[in-house]
């Protein structure tokens, strides 16, 4: 429920900043809003429908005359006010802008993500100056101090202002020819991360997991079906009876949005055995509040992979790296390990794509099989059997 403000000049001048963009709204004239940003800026917008007007900056309009804008614009006597010329557009006018446009057209997630880098990041660094004036080497200073903390951040911020220079440019907001200060900046390398398990540390996982304690049991089920699935640990670690069919799993949201993922006989057997002893909607239960979902198993998957002899640096995730790479290595092409994690992007996929050493070894041998025999000259009569096992690998 929206809550309308008697404004004065004292509350619009102690309308303090916050962590996030907020909005107060007017008792006298509906729609009417004075917004605040996190830099400090202050200005006057007027919610239209599904629209947000941006009337200008409170130390520019005063309340009198951005009332009389408002009554203006709702009973169409007044066009919307036009957007700042590119001389004079800061950064904090772009940013404004820019959400306003992308407001329905992003997904949530995404616009909310856009605002956590604006206001955490761009708009402290950058939300007064004029767009037309921001440099390479002060975006590059931003960019790497940021980056000494958090390189994966300061790569997803930079994207976003070079989307937001681009869309200036194609909303005539600034001169199309207007050079791109973020052109000669390079995005941090990212490393690869994540491991595949071999056949053997499969093997001895799968052993830690019927040898753990009894007070780990509820996470060794819940590693034995993310090994099973390919579901993300959160995806299983709040999985709700509700959503468990009996050939497929029916998950409401995950990362990607809604999906459907397949079981496996030894998925399905699991899941049954579950069902038996199951008393709440979760399938996996917090252990003191049965109405919840169990929450984080990093301590119990660092006692089972020590258990196992496994390398420190093999997170939970490498679960679902393993279940990827040994799809592909089964013969399974990307678009289809792509449809059974739940992979909107088919590159996403590719980085899964590891390659166990065995099976390494068995390729090499028989290609080098096929080769020698070509190189023997029986390329006529090859050993069928070096063929059945390509085919049949």
């Amino acid at each position: 429920m929206t809550v309308a403000n008697l404004f004065t000049p004292a509350v619009i001048r102690n309308a303090r900043p916050g962590k996030r963009e907020y909005t107060l709204h007017d008792a006298h004239v509906p729609g009417l809003g004075l917004r605040v940003q996190p830099s400090g800026a202050k200005s006057w917008v007027l919610r239209m429908g599904n629209r947000r007007v941006t009337i200008g900056p409170v130390d520019r309009i005063d309340l009198a005359d951005a009332r009389a804008q408002a009554l203006k614009l709702i009973a169409g006597e007044a066009p919307p006010p036009p957007p700042l010329s590119a001389s004079a557009l800061t950064f904090d006018a772009l940013a404004d802008s820019f959400l306003t446009a992308k407001d329905g057209v992003y997904k949530p997630k995404t616009l909310a993500s856009c605002r956590v880098y604006l206001d955490t990041q761009l708009r402290p660094a950058f939300g007064r100056r004029p767009v037309l004036r921001l440099t390479t080497p002060e975006i590059a200073q931003w960019f790497h101090t940021y980056s000494r903390t958090r390189p994966g951040g300061a790569n997803q911020a930079l994207g976003l202002l070079v989307t937001m220079l681009n869309f200036a440019r194609s909303a005539n907001l600034i001169p199309k020819d207007a050079p791109n200060p973020c052109a000669p900046i390079r995005k941090n390398r990212r490393k690869a991360r994540g491991r595949l398990l071999s056949s053997d540390q499969i093997s001895a996982l799968g052993k830690a997991l019927r040898s753990c304690p009894p007070s780990h049991r509820e996470a060794a089920d819940a590693i034995r079906l993310i090994l099973l699935t390919g579901c993300r640990s959160g995806e299983i670690l709040r999985l709700r009876w509700s959503e468990v069919l009996p050939d497929r799993l029916k998950l409401s949201s995950t990362k990607t949005g809604a999906r459907e993922v397949l079981l496996s006989s030894p998925a399905i057997r699991l899941f049954a055995k579950r069902k038996k002893e199951a008393s709440s909607m979760f399938v996996f239960p917090a252990a003191r509040v049965p109405d919840a979902p169990i929450g984080k198993i990093d301590y119990q998957w660092s006692v089972i992979r020590w258990r196992a002899g496994l390398p420190e640096d093999i997170r939970l995730h490498d679960l679902r790296h393993t279940n990827a790479s040994h799809a592909i290595l089964q013969g399974q092409s990307l678009t289809i390990a792509g449809k059974l994690l739940g992979h909107a992007n088919p590159a996403s996929t590719e980085r899964y794509a590891h390659l166990d050493g065995q099976y390494l070894a068995a390729a090499a041998e028989r290609v080098a099989a096929t080769v020698a025999s070509m190189i023997a000259g029986k390329t006529a009569g090859l050993d069928k059997r070096v063929y059945s096992s390509n085919i049949q690998s």
